[in-house]
């Protein structure tokens, strides 16, 4: 029972540490090859994504909520963007004099409102390529989360991983 546990212990922080930082889970189980290459593969596209797309949209869940859960596959990084997000978001709507955005329904002041955002924004093409490299950045940590979290139950082995039966070497010799 008690390694039952401990597995279970090994497998969530192992899955926490990927989460928080890709690579992160894979490096605290011993790794470091798999982490160092995890740890690219997942944050070149996002930082990528996040100077293509800015983080006014690009980290903000009301603009486009299906990417930012998509995003949340990575949370230490996502955290801070939405942080940084919404600081630029208050800093605006401060500038505007106003404490929330305008419905859109009300258009002269809505058009005021994306004036304002515009400085912050990333249009197309720029904006579709900054979506794709944060959704995928996202969702591709997540497998690696599972992953690491697999590592962790299965003593460091893959998840392909099958134990062979002997098998027997056949000679070829004539005689």
């Amino acid at each position: 029972m008690a390694a039952s546990r401990d597995t279970t212990t090994r497998a969530v922080a192992a899955g926490l540490l990927a989460w928080v930082l890709p690579g992160a889970g894979h490096l605290w189980l011993g790794h470091r090859g798999l982490a160092a290459v995890f740890f690219v593969a997942i944050s070149v596209p996002y930082w990528l994504g996040m100077a293509f797309g800015g983080v006014l949209d690009g980290a903000n869940p009301h603009t486009n909520p299906w990417l930012f859960l998509a995003e949340a596959g990575i949370g230490g990084y996502t955290l801070p963007a939405y942080v940084a997000s919404q600081s630029i978001e208050q800093r605006v709507l401060r500038e505007l004099g106003w404490r929330a955005a305008p419905p859109q329904t009300r258009r002269d002041e809505y058009r005021r409102y994306l004036e304002a955002r515009a400085p912050y924004m990333s249009f197309y093409p720029e904006s579709d390529v900054a979506q794709i490299y944060l959704a995928t950045a996202g969702l591709l940590n997540l497998l690696a989360i599972l992953d690491a979290i697999t590592r962790a139950q299965t003593g460091g082995l893959p998840t392909y991983y099958r134990e062979l039966a002997p098998t027997t070497v056949r000679s070829t010799e004539t005689g």
